[in-house]
């Protein structure tokens, strides 16, 4: 798995939780696929922290673990299991991608990346996602959308079990139609998650600051 793609990864969660769930030119929500969808939102918005494994599996044969770390609002982090020495933090301000093999870093502010909107303070309605299909069958609710403005990069599907509604995976299909799933493994949701976890000062990073934030 390319660096571009495990970026693709965490840039995309981080766009569809964003939550615009306006519908592509020409279709139309029924009342049952509007209620899940505010059901969805809902749900995202009462989610404080979030511990847990995850699995990505991709359909070019690519396969890798790790462990995810979420406290809302402004806080997420990404950590991957070897042989990938990527670590991506997301500290308030500012978010880290970083490679511990070369020990090298690319920070963006957090505002200006996709990830703002996963850890953002409320999920809100914006118009920069379309959503193509909503399916509820057994227990299992699925959202497909798609960025409104490169409508080219390809989807993403939110999956959850429902009743009770809780977020398993998300699966994305690029440009190119390879298909990318993410399973949350043993989530667990409220618990604490010792600050220090998003703190990167101690990394050694190579010729890279990361920038000013804002609050």
């Amino acid at each position: 798995m390319s660096l571009a793609r495990r970026s693709f990864l965490t840039a995309a969660l981080g766009l569809l939780l964003a939550g615009p769930w306006a519908t592509p030119a020409g279709a139309a929500l029924s009342p049952d696929d509007s209620a899940a969808i505010q059901r969805a939102i809902h749900y995202l918005n009462g989610i404080d922290t979030l511990k847990a494994r995850f699995v990505q599996i991709s359909s070019n044969g690519a396969y890798a673990e790790g462990s995810l770390l979420v406290d809302r609002p402004g806080k997420l982090r990404f950590d991957y299991d070897p042989p990938y020495p990527i670590l991506m933090i997301a500290n308030g301000l500012s978010f880290l991608y970083y490679d511990r093999e070369l020990k090298q870093a690319s920070f963006l502010p957090l505002w200006e990346t996709p990830l703002w909107f996963l850890i953002r303070d409320k999920v809100k309605l914006t118009d920069d996602l379309e959503v193509l299909k909503v399916v509820q069958k057994a227990a299992t609710l699925r959202i497909t959308m798609r960025d409104r403005k490169s409508p080219e990069a390809g989807t993403v599907t939110l999956v959850f079990s429902d009743r009770p509604m809780a977020l398993k995976k998300w699966e994305m299909v690029d440009s190119q139609g390879i298909v990318t799933q993410v399973s949350l493994v043993d989530p667990m949701f409220g618990v604490k998650i010792d600050d220090s976890q998003f703190d990167y000062g101690n990394l050694q990073i190579q010729g890279s600051q990361p920038p000013k934030g804002r609050k």
